[in-house]
Formats: C-alpha cells, structure tokens, sequence
C-alpha cells in the first residue's frame, strides 16, 4: 500500500498527515542506524584496547576527536550544501559513506587506521541531523514540530541502546567461533566482524530514503537562502549566537563525555562484565533516552503557556540545568544498583536537553538557514564535547585518577561544565525570546 501525500494547504495552519508521519519514520529508522554505528565504538572499547594496545587517551582520541575531525568541515559543507541542493539525496550520499566507513573500523590495524575509519562515519553522519531537521520542519508548521523532532531524536537512544544490547550478543556469538579470517586481516578478534555485519544494513536504507521520501509537501520547491543572509542573521543576533554558543559547549563537554564513557565506567569503577553493563545499561540508554524525548512535546507545551515565545530557551535551560546535577552525582554513587539507577536518570534528562536544541534552532533561525545552522551546531558540539571532552575524560584517568577512577573523572567534567552550560543557556533566553531578529535591521 502506497502512503500518498496531501496537497499543500491554500492558507492557514497545515495539518500533518500519513506521509509526513511516514517521513518522520524513515528519518527515525536512518537516525537510529546512524547512532548504532556511532555509538557501538564506545561499548566495544575495551576488545579494541586489548587487540591495538591502545592506552585511554587514545581511545578518547578515537571516539570522540576521529568522530569530530571531519565532522566539523562536513558539518558546515554539507549544511550550506542542504540549504541550497536536494536534501534526500545527499542524506543517502551520506548514509553510504558512513556505512563504508563502519565496514572499514572492523578492519584497522591499529591507532592510526581505526582513527581514519572514524574520520569517515563522522563526516558521513555530518548530514543526518542537518538533512532531518531540514526536511521535518519544512512539513510541519513551527507550532507542531517539536513532537516529530522529538520522535527523530528518539533515534539516537534507540540506536544506541540496540547498539549496547545488539553489541553484546555479537559479540558473545562470535566469541565462540573466533578468531576469523577476513580480508587484510588474519585471526580477526570479534569487534571487528561486529563493525562489518553493522555495515550491511545502511546500503538498504540509503535506498529507501532515496526512492521513497519527498521532502516538501506537496513536490513544492523550497525557498534558497538570499545572498548574504546567513552573515546579516549573525550580525543581526551576534550577543544571542555567541551565548548559545558558549552554552552549547560548555553543554558538550559534559554529556559527550558521559555517553561515551559511562559504560567504561560501570565496568571498571563498579566491576560489571560487559554482558551485564548491555544488560542493564542498554536498556536505561533505550528506554530513559526516549522517555524524555517524547517528553519534549508536553514539556513544551507547558513552557509555552507559561513563557511564551521564550519556550525553547527555557526547554535547554532547565534540561541544563538539571543535568549538571544528575552528571555530578551519578557516577559517584555507592552501590551499583544505584549507579544503574541513575543512568536512567541521566539519559532521561540528557535526551530532554538533545532534543531542545534542535527545537531552538527552529524557534530561532529562518527556514532558509537551518540546514547551515544544524550543521553549525553538530560541527560544534563534536569539535568540542565530542572530540575534547571524551579526550579530557581520559586524560584525567590516564594522569589523576587511575583506570579505576573513570567515575572520578566524569564527575570532575560533571562539575566544571555542567552549570556553567546551564548559566549560558539562561542567560541567553535573557536575550532572546520575542527579541530575536531573524534578518538583519
């Protein structure tokens, strides 16, 4: 059965129907490989510390700093690129590259190799956010498109979690059977077919997402951005942009290093084996993750009728601000239990604060902008939080702490930048809210 689309309404608000709900659900299914493919590095870190002999600072080099070099170029090219040339096609360019990429981290042979494969599912995974919230807020009126963004996000914990549950039971499977014989590598340890089979999927989805989604209602053509609008909308908001910005970093750099440290951690500070960090954590990582995405609509609603066009900057805020207290506490806590406890808690609240800032750049940037400005913040994000913050967590392990300390070293990036994000986030809904220009005076 073909889902068809609806013309364009005349005038007045547009109603979403089947096939921008369908849209949503492939952009959603594209989100949630994109993040298994991310984030299954970070569940089979320590396999890859022991086959390359990779020490801490590497491997924070690896996840976050390989993820982020070329994502930071890929992210502002590629959202010039979607602003102005057909979104559809260059998301399924880029689930291709990624997916290649994926193939070739299962066949490093050391630091160096492993850090080029991920230079390249960083670079592929550039387009997916830009290209998606490009493509949702062009169907959905600006009133309605926090639940189908909120929907997308859903897709990195789905992805996420699939990746710390999918990842254990591959690897336990192949543990059994191993070492294997693979092209360029002989005796291949199971991490590394892990990667390849993770692979296969993305060449049938960049398909899908190439014959089957439209991305404006109706085949309409969207508006290209005018010539030198995106310097006139920085000039016109530079006191708000240079706030959100501060914020965002100082955002990033506590969480990033949470999610891509905080299974290491529960294995070494609270001596879990990695079958039951995937049992418990992958869950908290699925469950909490989308728990509190779907809770970004109602929240904001409620924001809404209290703060009115300052909505979206109080959704950051708040999510901010509550997780620079959940980050400090969580990793230290006595028991495992509660550890486990409070991971659901942290992605509960981490999730919320993900998802506001795509409802922000929607709020605040002109249709005609946002693929440049998504890419803006997904470039700044992984340059800071992505790359120096997984960096600075081991870093502190390696130098302060000791392996066992990884708890430590989280609560320590908890404290220095979580409250700091949580300021600039304030202070910025200070500036903006009904003020913000979207053009130039």
């Amino acid at each position: 059965m073909t889902i068809e689309e609806a013309p364009p309404a005349a005038s007045g608000p547009r109603t979403a129907g089947a096939y921008d709900w369908y849209v949503v659900a492939i952009l959603f299914s594209v989100s949630v490989l994109g993040y298994i493919d991310r984030v299954i590095l970070s569940f089979l870190v320590e396999d890859i510390k022991a086959d390359l002999s990779l020490s801490d600072a590497e491997l924070g080099a690896v996840t976050g700093m390989a993820f982020a070099v070329l994502y930071v170029f890929g992210g502002v090219f590629i959202g010039r690129m979607l602003d102005r040339g057909r979104r559809v096609t260059i998301l399924a360019a880029c689930i291709l590259v990624w997916s290649v990429a994926t193939a070739a981290s299962g066949l490093a042979t050391g630091l160096v190799t492993l850090f080029i494969a991920r230079m390249f599912v960083g670079v592929g995974e550039a387009g997916l956010n830009p290209a998606a919230i490009g493509i949702i807020s062009s169907r959905f009126p600006q009133d309605k498109v926090q639940k189908p963004i909120g929907l997308f996000t859903t897709g990195l914990y789905v992805g996420g979690g699939m990746a710390m549950m999918l990842g254990a039971h591959l690897l336990t499977r192949f543990a059994a059977g191993g070492p294997y014989d693979l092209p360029f590598i002989d005796s291949a340890e199971p991490w590394r077919v892990v990667f390849l089979l993770l692979a296969v999927p993305g060449l049938f989805v960049a398909l899908l997402v190439q014959s089957s989604v439209r991305e404006e209602r109706g085949g309409g053509q969207r508006a290209a951005p005018a010539k030198g609008e995106a310097l006139a909308f920085a000039r016109a908001n530079r006191k708000l942009i240079v706030l959100l910005a501060l914020g965002i970093v100082s955002w990033s750099m506590n969480n990033y290093g949470l999610l891509n440290w905080y299974p290491a951690m529960l294995m070494r500070s609270y001596e879990m084996t990695p079958g039951l960090v995937a049992t418990t954590y992958g869950p908290a990582f699925l469950l909490g993750g989308i728990a509190g995405c779907l809770a970004v609509h109602p929240y904001y609603k409620w924001l809404r009728s209290r703060f009115g066009d300052r909505a979206a900057y109080y959704l950051s805020f708040s999510s901010m601000a509550v997780l620079a207290v959940t980050t400090l506490v969580g990793p230290i806590v006595p028991t495992v239990q509660l550890a486990v406890a409070m991971s659901y808690v942290n992605l509960f609240v981490s999730s919320i604060s993900v998802a506001s800032i795509f409802v922000l750049i929607v709020a605040v940037v002109p249709p005609t902008l946002r693929g440049l400005y998504t890419g803006l913040y997904m470039a700044l994000v992984n340059l800071t939080g992505g790359a120096f913050g997984s960096v600075m967590v081991g870093l502190l392990t390696d130098r302060v702490y000791g392996a066992h300390g990884l708890n430590l070293s989280l609560t320590t990036m908890a404290a220095a930048f979580g409250p700091l994000g949580a300021l600039l986030m304030y202070l910025a809904s200070r500036q903006g809210g009904a003020g913000t220009r979207i053009a130039a005076d």
